[in-house]
């Protein structure tokens, strides 16, 4: 992976667990909608950097919650 050696594994599963749901619930809501001809985000693009950047966000928070719990 693309992280440092020896980051906080907490921290990054947190990420993952809180990227999965976004992009399960977008892509969900995503479905719902077009079985009604509307659209949600109607583009891949958006959701793809939206999950990542939540990602990154939610991996800087949580380094910072453990690091100020030391």
């Amino acid at each position: 992976m693309f992280f440092k050696y020896g980051a906080n594994s907490k921290s990054v599963n947190t990420a993952y667990f809180v990227t999965f749901v976004f992009w399960g619930v977008v892509l969900f809501i995503n479905a719902i909608c077009e079985t009604y001809n509307r659209e949600f985000i109607s583009n891949s693009w958006v959701i793809l950097i939206s999950g990542l950047a939540i990602f990154f966000i939610t991996e800087f928070i949580t380094n910072k919650k453990t690091q100020a719990n030391k």
